[in-house]
């Protein structure tokens, strides 16, 4: 069961990422909208102990500021 639950994770997290990325690509203003509003969830998350997903916010939030992965 827990492999199925971090397939599932990871598969959503990817998921998220291409999406992120490929709207940033076409429209890169929306980058900072996008930061802002990952911001706030993470804070509602972590404000209901949910660190599961609060986790999983925190790592789209790190991508969108690795220039690896979201250019600059």
């Amino acid at each position: 069961m827990a492999k199925t639950l971090d397939q599932a994770k990871m598969g959503t997290e990817a998921l998220v990422f291409c999406l992120a990325r490929t709207l940033i690509e076409i429209d890169p203003s929306l980058k900072a909208p996008l930061r802002a509003n990952l911001r706030k969830m993470w804070e509602l998350l972590d404000g209901r102990g949910d660190e599961g997903a609060a986790d999983m916010i925190d790592v789209m939030t790190r991508a969108l500021n690795d220039p690896a992965f979201f250019k600059p």
